[in-house]
């Protein structure tokens, strides 16, 4: 009666310490704001959360950190295993010999006993492993990149060691219980078909039994009620840890991932600015719930510093750290962050959340994202702080004036001259849709393609190759407007959604249906941010059409001198819209181009620098992302570059330069690769 009132007492206290914290935790989430996007679609929702959350399917990714990741996703299964075994245990404090029903050798327990057996000794081993790189090998993905995670790289890491050191207890002291209890057990005749059941599902708790046999059944019995009392009180420490600790995401991951962002991953928020009181997010109670859900179920990995083109070129920015950084100064400052009892503190700046220089160092690539096991976002909570400085402080990099002034006075950020949008077809024929109003597709060129000279070369192959395969297609010309792409992502709403505007307007004007376009950014703010203005439209990057019209047999191809090319993915045709195959197939169909993979690529491709508005921010030669980037590409030695976006052209142009091999490896965009290779015999006719 003692050890049960004991037990008891345990048990309510320690819960009930568990419950405190996580509502001290979970109430701050209430004061945010609302985020009702993240309740629909919950069918979608159940599918992410089953795959994502519990299939651990990023953990398996091409290019995942291994084995850290299959040890990660053995413990978790593991834990998920051995619920079970932890409700059957507290049970036994107040009824010995309990089962949860079904649970008993002669039912569904004995295939469970197996099962659970075998995942106490996998977890076990996992931890070992998990122990070394912490204690010996020391990744430095886990200690912290330098310099933007100085302040992580200097903490002793002892909170990850504890956790193991508990997983591995609750697992040593699982067998040691359940062996010592087939020992006990055994002695009593009443008790022997159970036990005998028992030992022919558990054979690895029945190894532990034929070690205890020597001791005697009393002894035995004494070290499987201690293992219960450790196992036990060791597994509601773990829980009372976990609010106060990294590992709160074993609490908070599964929710994160169920609300996670279903909306296109290019969408950002739009903001209501006539009935705005806020412009921008400068405070905690700026952020959604969901976003500081985020911050709550950071696991201090490191996979998104890991895949960080700043954090790689030394600039102040690291999404980890970031995020930590906000977290803690919420733990740290509650009143002051939610400013309760006065003004609550702002969240960038010195001595607060983040500094300006974090924020101006994103390139908005998604890399993070994109290797985050748990579905944190970064870039939308980069890009609402922007807003704040931009709308609200007008603090921003000073280079941004002349770019914000060149698209308010000529709809571009070059400020060059907007009436000189479409000399690029002079003497070309290219039909305006004024004139061609029942083309099929508007070509919409974009900025670079209009006034960038390297780029127009690019916006003829285009054009070339749309009139050898017979395609029905027009230009707005002048009537073109910037798609707002850089405003948006550099924090300026108002400008973006005044261009957006304007645009939309112009295009619904002709009842365009369908739109083709070969810049990225382009192509992903019309086809998933322009429907936030009306405009809906069929857009598709001129990649994927023409990949179309190759297999439909509407181009001819000339082979060409064997060249070896590298494909560099463009982060917003590929982690933002998930286009990879149809830049490929364009050079594949070519006879003579062999196609090389760099060690980065696909989903794992390494920003060119230029994306988040990055274009117009000057770099520190010494921080420069696209040199780097070309240097991962010119390990695989090369004749040519190839890309499928005007910045990403401009990015890896300038450092194939700078590494001063522009006299051995070209530059060229895919379409004019195949432009070059278009067969000299009529095209169109293919088609018939």
């Amino acid at each position: 009666m003692l050890s049960i009132i004991v037990w008891t007492l345990c048990f309510l206290g320690f819960l009930g310490l568990f419950s405190w914290q996580v509502y001290r935790r979970l109430r701050v989430l209430a004061l945010l704001r609302a985020a009702p996007e993240r309740f629909e679609q919950i069918p979608r929702r159940i599918k992410e959360m089953l795959v994502g959350a519990f299939a651990q399917m990023k953990f398996f990714n091409p290019g995942q950190d291994q084995p850290a990741g299959i040890l990660h996703a053995l413990v978790f299964w593991g834990f998920l295993v051995l619920g079970l075994q932890v409700t059957t245990m507290f049970l036994r404090g107040w009824v010995d010999g309990a089962y949860l029903p079904l649970m008993g050798p002669h039912a569904l327990g004995g295939p469970y006993m197996l099962v659970r057996d075998l995942m106490e000794v996998t977890v076990l081993v996992c931890v070992f492993a998990l122990l070394a790189r912490w204690i010996v090998t020391h990744p430095r993905r886990l200690m912290g990149f330098k310099p933007a995670e100085t302040k992580l790289a200097g903490h002793p890491h002892w909170e990850a060691i504890l956790i193991l050191s508990f997983i591995a207890t609750i697992m040593i002291t699982g067998l040691l219980y359940d062996g010592g209890r087939m020992v006990f057990l055994a002695a009593d005749p009443t008790s022997k078909p159970e036990v005998d059941a028992e030992r022919a599902w558990a054979p690895l708790s029945a190894l532990v039994a034929v070690l205890l046999t020597g001791a005697g059944p009393s002894t035995a019995h004494t070290i499987s009620n201690a293992a219960w009392w450790v196992h036990n009180l060791v597994v509601l420490t773990f829980l009372n840890f976990l609010p106060l600790a990294k590992h709160f995401h074993v609490v908070t991951s599964i929710p994160n991932v169920f609300f996670t962002k279903l909306e296109p991953y290019g969408r950002l928020s739009k903001q209501d600015l006539e009935n705005a009181e806020i412009y921008g997010t400068s405070r905690f109670a700026h952020f959604t719930w969901k976003q500081v859900l985020d911050m709550y179920t950071c696991t201090e990995c490191g996979r998104c510093s890991a895949e960080c083109p700043a954090t790689a070129t030394n600039k102040p920015l690291a999404p980890r750290q970031m995020l930590l950084d906000l977290r803690n100064f919420l733990y740290e400052h509650p009143a002051a962050a939610l400013g309760n009892g006065g003004e609550p503190q702002p969240i960038i700046g010195e001595h607060t959340g983040v500094t300006d220089e974090v924020l101006w160092s994103c390139t908005s690539c998604r890399a993070c994202e994109e290797a985050c096991p748990v579905h944190i976002e970064y870039v939308d909570k980069i890009i609402d702080m922007r807003r704040h400085l931009v709308q609200e402080e007008a603090r921003f990099p000073a280079e941004l004036t002349r770019t914000f002034k060149g698209m308010e006075t000529q709809s571009n950020p070059w400020g060059i001259n907007a009436d000189k949008r479409d000399e690029w077809a002079e003497g070309l024929g290219i039909a305006h849709i004024s004139q061609k109003p029942d083309a099929e597709y508007l070509f919409f060129v974009g900025c670079a393609g209009s006034f960038d000279d390297r780029a127009k070369k690019i916006t003829k192959a285009v054009a070339k190759i749309l009139d050898a395969a017979g395609v029905s297609y027009a230009i707005l010309g002048k009537e073109e407007t910037c798609n707002g792409d850089t405003a948006r992502r550099l924090g300026n709403e108002y400008l973006y959604q005044s261009m957006a505007g304007m645009a939309v307007e112009v295009m619904n004007g002709y009842n365009v249906k369908k739109v083709i376009t070969n810049c990225p950014h382009c192509f992903n703010t019309i086809a998933n941010e322009y429907p936030q203005f009306g405009g809906n439209y069929e857009v598709t990057h001129a990649a994927q059409l023409v990949a179309d019209l190759i297999r439909e047999g509407r181009i001819r191809i000339d082979p060409q001198t064997a060249k070896a090319v590298v494909f560099h993915d463009s982060c917003y045709l590929g982690r933002y819209n998930d286009v990879y195959d149809a830049p490929r197939d364009i050079l594949n169909a070519i006879p003579g181009i062999l196609v090389k993979e760099a060690s980065r690529s696909r989903n794992k491709g390494m920003c060119c620098g230029a994306g988040g508005g990055r274009m117009w921010i000057e770099e520190n030669p010494s921080q420069r992302v696209n040199t780097l980037r070309v240097e991962q590409l010119l390990e695989t030695k090369p004749q040519v570059i190839a890309s499928a976006c005007p910045y990403c052209m401009t990015m890896l142009s300038d450092g194939v330069k700078e590494k001063q091999v522009e006299d051995k490896v070209q530059t060229r965009d895919i379409l004019e690769i195949l432009a070059d290779a278009l067969s000299e015999r009529k095209q169109a006719s293919a088609a018939a």
